[in-house]
């Protein structure tokens, strides 16, 4: 078994799996693991808490999936800061523990055509809603007006 998970995790994951899982178990380790584990466990509930309170009100969020428009296959791998920058606008629904979808929203000018995504995210439950939304929107591929190709 210790071969085999060797094996995996050595020619399955690519660099930037591999710097996350490390940056992790650093996080993890002993002498940070209290109170890092406490304060993020904190972060996480007021998330959670604020999340429940908009849907109170809303039936859903709609964001930028990425703070830019995509970038090409192995375009940012040598800079760790720009990849997690990129997840900056999908990391709240994992924290709040919510549903979210992508969709594609168009392409981006200037970027030879690279594409741009948007989520959907809604409360706790509400995943079939969520995939008919996007279903509908991708039916009518005009949005708000952008055409997709």
């Amino acid at each position: 078994y210790d071969e085999l998970y060797v094996d995996t995790r050595s020619e399955g994951f690519g660099p930037e799996v591999k710097r996350r899982i490390i940056i992790g178990n650093y996080v993890l380790s002993e002498q940070f693991s209290g109170d890092t584990y406490k304060k993020g466990m904190t972060v996480r509930a007021r998330i959670q808490r604020e999340m429940a309170e908009l849907f109170k009100s809303y039936d859903m969020v709609l964001c930028p999936t990425c703070p830019t428009p995509a970038f090409k296959l192995g375009q940012k791998v040598d800079n760790p800061l720009e990849m997690y920058l990129s997840d900056m606008y999908t990391t709240f629904v994992n924290l709040a523990r919510i549903p979210s979808v992508n969709v594609p929203a168009g392409n981006a000018k200037g970027t030879d055509g690279m594409p741009v995504g948007m989520q959907f995210a809604g409360p706790m439950f509400s995943e079939a809603k969520l995939l008919q939304i996007a279903q509908v929107w991708e039916n009518d591929h005009q949005g708000c007006g952008i055409p997709l190709k």
